[in-house]
Order: structure tokens, then C-alpha cells, then sequence
């Protein structure tokens, strides 16, 4: 706002001016003008408050000119300071009807000018920048006044370039206008043209209005923007890179950037369309990430960018490049809603819910399973996970026999497994009480305990890597005999057969975004070469980083070049193979479809066909 309100102030107050020049009316059109001495005395009293700043008083005085029944002589000019008082008295809505009544009213006098520069001003600040646009452009083509024309061109060109969207700037040029209204939305729309959308209509923009004015003010930008438009084709289309390369997720965000780097270098080699990156550091920081991708697309003019590690920021920058039709991939975002906040923001791996959903769908469709039980942590993660997961199984018919939470570390979950022993016992009617009575009738000691769950048939536990060596001993420990289901932080081998848990997860079946075909030929080629020329392993992070790069370079290489075609283009990703697995973005709001079933056996996790 301070912005703003310092643009509007610089010229309104020049504008201000003409209350020092207020000389009796010209003609009012077809109105009768009488001159009035008292109307004159009063008009210089109030124009003397007016001038020292005092426009509460001078607002009062004012005001009964202004709707005086006769037409007197001071007319256009109190109407004019009367919407002037009200707009520096904060009240803009209320002083936009007296500039209408000396525009509408009074067409022919003098001060028509300078109400329609003090409605633009006015409607600014309002923040109907079309409406204000409109105004400060009847100024350029119809005043003769050289000071206020400047002013206004000024002001206007302001507009044109930083508050106007795509929709408003094309409406403004395809409107019949002088040759210095048009000059100026003709620039300011084929600028916004060849950076959004497409260079061959902004050459037919600029070269319609070329050939029609031939030679003025805005022939050289014209002319620079034709050459622009010609050469947009053989320029290097510029990526921006925003992630965490320090901070708490730096190691993280230097694989992803390693996985780009490593893209880019085989497009240099092999590649007719030259791609530029341009890479900024987020620290692990929402309002860094977001001042980063400011100055990628002010400034950078990057046409797509890959970030960040997290999805909030993810979500925060999307947003903001989104209002200027800029593409960002998110390579990590796993929330639900991330790709929502923007119509080009993308979610290269699936969200929670459609993880919750796929697994479900999976257990019942393929697996032939009914009943389930959940336990998760009681976080964002755990309840939308198992949210999607149980309102899917009771769409197909299934059913949830017991949903247990879990706070902290999940050391003692004792209380949990109680819980959820019970909930299965009565759902298949078994009596603990009756079998024990009879086990001590035969001389048998038997617990409660050893009475095994056998009715739930699935058990989704989408837990933290760090909390599977809590949760899986403990679920054996209960005699709940189930097949595991889990969410993607089961998919960490070196946890899994860590730590003397490998034989209660055996079995386990999860989701997970990553599945890197190792007996697949072209896989083990790009890891041979990443390894050669990165001198690292490529593990999760470097080719979330290689798929994000590859998904945008694709798309310039067949030919898109702005945002919103690269953006286009990536909405109708169906099926792409990357190396991290398929992703498929068409009938899926931009999110990545596609998820991996896999399962832990025997020491190696396999994928399920």
C-alpha cells in the first residue's frame, strides 16, 4: 500500500495545482450561466481553506455550491473541489459522483480535464485500475492540456504495466482510442502478450498499429518490441529454481538440485532449445521463497519454476506466480490442496488423499479385502491420510472396525491396541471370557492376549519413518494377525531392516511416489551417468529434482515457450514415464495421479504390478 498510495501522491499532488488557477466558467453547454456575487464570495472563502489543506472546511462550504438549483458561474469549478476534498478526507466512493456530474453534465467546460484525471486518482485508489485507465486515456487523447497530457501519460503507463491483468489489457487495445491512448495499451498489452502467451500475436498487435502511425513517440519501443517478438524463438527460455539450499531442509534441496542440474547439462548436450536456469536460495523460509520468486518473474522473467521441498511454501509460491501465469512444479508437495491455490501450479507426486484413496482401493480391488482398522498419528499427515483411506472403504462396502490416534512418540500404545482388540472381538462376536472359562476347564492357562485378532484383514498404519520401530513390535506384540498397510515413510529400506523390526513389517504393502526401476536398462544408464558425472548416487531427491526438470524441457521442446503454454502442456501429462515412476497430471486439478503399491519381503522392497 505504501506504494501505492506514494505513485498516487506524486501526481495528484502536481494535479492540485489547478485549484490555484479556478477562473470563472466557460460556457456550460446548453445551460444557462448566471453570475452570482455572493457565489464568488463564498467560493473565494472556501478556495482559501482549500488551499491551506483544511478540506473538512472547505468541504463544508463547498458542498452548498455544488448543489445549488442555479448554474451559477463557480459550478464545474466547486464540484471539481468538492470530489478533490472528499478524496483527500479519505472518502473516495463519495467523491466520485460530483467528477461524474462535471464530466456528464457539463461535457463543455473547461474543467472536464482535470475531473477526468481526479476520477482516475480517485477510482486508484479505490482500486478500479480498468475504470481509472479508461479516464487518464480520454486525457491523452482529448485534453491540450501538455502538463495534465504528461501526467497522465504517466500515471497511465504505471497502470498499464503493474495493476492490469491479461484480460484488461487486451479489452483496453481492441477499444477505439487516439494514436497516444492506443501507442500506450498497444505497448503495454504486447509486452504482457509476448511475456505470457504468444510472440506471433504480439507481432500482429504491434505491426496493426505500426503500419497505421508510421512514425512517433512509440516508434523505437515498438520497433524493440517487433524485435523481441522475432527473436523469442532462438532465446533461452528461462527456468527458475527456488529451494532450500541451507536451512533445515538444505541437504534435501541440494539433491533436488543436483537431479536439475544433471537434466539441464544432458539438454546443453543434446537439445536444439537452449533452456537458462536461474537458481535462487529459500533457506527453508516462506517469505524468502516468495521474495525469490518475485524477482524471478519481475525481473528474471522466468517462464516456469521448479520449488520449493515444502508444501506450504510450495503453496505460497504457487500462488503468487500463478497471478502472472507462471508454472511452478512442486517436486516433494505431498499436502492436499497444494496445486489448488493456482491454475498453474503442479504436484509432481500424488497428495494424501489420493494416496489414501489409491491404498484402499488396492486393499479392496486387488486384495480382496473388507475390514480394517487404522491407528496414525494425530497430526495433518495422520488424519488426512486416514481420512481418504476409511471414506473410501465405505464407499466400496467395506468396513472400519476401530480408528486409533497417537500424540508424541509412540512408545506405549498400549491403551491403542486395547482398544482396537475389542473393537475386533465384538465385531466378530468372539467371547474372550467364555474361551478363557473353557481353556481353565481343560487345565489350560490362557490370557486374553493369546486370543489372536483374526477379523481385521487390513491395517493401515501411515506412521513416520522414525516411528515404525515403535508401532510394529507393539502391533505383533498385541497378536493382531493383519496384513500392514502403510502410507510412503514405510519406504525406507535401511529403517525397515534396521533395528531388529524387520520380521514384524515383513510383508507390509504401501504407497510411495518413488520406485526407481533398477532392472530397467534406461534406469540403470542414468545412474551409471548421473554417478559419472555428479559423482554421487542418485537417490530420491536427485530424481524428483531430474523429473521436475524434464516434465518443463519436454514441454519447450515441443514448442512451448511461454508460461502459459508450458503450463497447458503440463495439464495434459498423461502416463509420462519419469525416472521416478509414471506421472500423470490430465482429469487430476494438476495433482500426479499415479502411485506406486509396493511391498517389503524377504529383505528388498518389490513393486506390485
Amino acid at each position: 500500500m505504501r506504494i501505492k498510495y506514494s505513485v498516487f501522491w506524486l501526481h495528484f499532488l502536481i494535479a492540485g495545482v489547478l485549484c490555484l488557477n479556478l477562473g470563472p466558467a466557460s460556457a456550460q453547454g446548453s445551460r444557462s450561466v448566471k453570475y452570482v456575487q455572493q457565489v464568488e464570495d463564498e467560493f473565494k472563502s472556501v478556495l482559501s481553506k482549500y488551499v491551506a489543506r483544511d478540506y473538512r472546511a472547505a468541504f463544508a462550504g463547498l458542498e452548498s455550491l455544488s448543489n445549488s438549483q442555479v448554474v451559477h458561474h463557480r459550478m464545474t469549478a466547486t464540484l471539481l473541489l468538492t470530489g478533490k476534498s472528499l478524496y483527500h478526507l479519505g472518502h473516495y466512493s463519495d467523491a466520485i459522483p460530483y467528477f461524474d456530474k462535471v464530466i456528464h453534465t457539463f461535457p463543455q467546460s473547461k474543467y472536464v480535464d482535470d475531473a477526468h484525471y481526479a476520477r482516475a486518482a480517485t477510482l486508484y485508489r479505490l482500486e478500479q485500475n480498468k475504470r481509472a485507465v479508461q479516464d487518464l486515456l480520454w486525457v491523452v487523447d482529448s485534453s491540450t492540456d501538455k502538463r495534465l497530457v504528461a501526467k497522465s501519460m504517466s500515471l497511465a503507463t504505471y497502470l498499464l504495466r503493474s495493476e492490469l491483468s491479461f484480460s484488461d489489457l487486451r479489452e483496453l487495445s481492441q477499444a477505439p482510442t487516439g494514436e497516444i491512448a492506443g501507442g500506450l495499451t498497444t505497448v503495454a498489452y504486447a509486452r504482457k502478450e509476448l511475456m505470457l502467451r504468444s510472440s506471433e500475436d504480439a507481432l500482429k498487435v504491434l505491426d496493426r498499429y505500426r503500419r497505421r502511425y508510421k512514425n512517433n513517440q512509440f516508434a523505437a519501443q515498438i520497433d524493440q518490441l517487433i524485435k523481441e517478438a522475432r527473436g523469442a524463438g532462438s532465446r533461452p527460455v528461462k527456468i527458475g529454481v527456488v529451494l532450500p539450499l541451507s536451512g533445515y531442509f538444505g541437504e534435501e534441496g541440494l539433491g533436488v538440485l543436483r537431479g536439475i542440474k544433471f537434466a539441464h547439462s544432458q539438454d546443453a548436450r543434446n537439445s536444439p532449445h537452449p533452456i537458462e536456469l536461474v537458481v535462487r536460495d529459500s533457506e527453508s523460509n516462506m517469505i524468502k521463497a516468495i521474495h525469490n520468486v518475485k524477482n524471478l518473474i519481475n525481473r528474471e522473467n522466468v517462464r516456469a519454476i521448479i520449488g520449493d521441498l515444502e508444501s506450504e511454501i510450495t503453496a505460497g509460491i504457487g500462488a503468487l506466480a500463478a497471478d502472472k501465469a507462471v508454472p511452478v512444479v512442486g517436486p516433494a508437495a505431498t499436502e492436499n490442496g497444494v496445486a489448488s491455490v493456482g491454475e498453474t501450479v503442479f504436484q509432481l507426486n500424488s497428495d494424501l488423499e489420493r494416496k489414501g484413496r489409491a491404498l484402499a482401493q488396492y486393499a479392496m480391488n486387488e486384495l480382496g479385502m473388507q475390514t480394517f482398522a487404522t491407528l496414525a498419528p494425530a497430526d495433518d499427515y495422520g488424519q488426512q491420510m486416514v481420512a481418504s483411506f476409511t471414506a473410501t472403504v465405505d464407499e466400496l462396502g467395506g468396513r472400519i472396525i476401530a480408528q486409533s490416534w497417537y500424540y508424541d512418540t509412540p512408545e506405549d500404545l498400549s491403551r491403542q491396541f486395547k482398544n482396537i482388540r475389542e473393537a475386533a472381538f465384538h465385531h466378530d462376536s468372539t467371547d474372550v471370557e467364555a474361551l478363557i472359562r473353557a481353556a481353565q476347564q481343560k487345565g489350560e492357562k490362557l490370557k486374553e492376549k493369546d486370543i489372536p485378532v483374526l477379523s481385521i484383514e487390513g491395517f493401515f498404519i501411515p506412521v513416520y519413518a522414525e516411528d515404525i520401530k515403535y508401532v510394529a513390535p507393539q502391533l505383533a506384540l498385541h497378536n493382531i494377525r493383519t496384513q500392514i498397510l502403510g502410507g510412503e515413510y514405510l519406504d525406507n529400506l535401511e529403517i525397515l531392516k534396521g533395528g531388529q523390526i524387520e520380521r514384524y513389517i515383513d510383508g507390509a504393502i504401501f504407497v510411495s511416489d518413488f520406485f526407481p526401476d533398477e532392472e530397467n536398462g534406461e534406469f540403470r544408464r542414468f545412474r551409471t551417468d548421473f554417478r559419472l558425472q555428479m559423482k554421487k548416487t542418485p537417490e530420491r531427491w536427485e530424481v524428483f529434482g531430474y523429473d521436475a526438470y524434464r516434465i518443463i524441457s519436454d514441454a519447450v521442446a515441443a514448442g512451448s515457450r511461454t508460461g502459459q503454454e508450458i503450463s497447458n502442456r503440463l495439464s495434459q501429462l498423461d502416463g509420462y514415464q519419469g525416472k521416478k515412476g509414471k506421472i500423470s497430471f490430465l482429469g487430476n486439478n494438476r495433482v500426479n495421479r499415479e502411485v506406486n503399491y509396493l511391498q517389503f519381503i524377504n529383505g528388498r522392497i518389490v513393486k506390485h504390478q
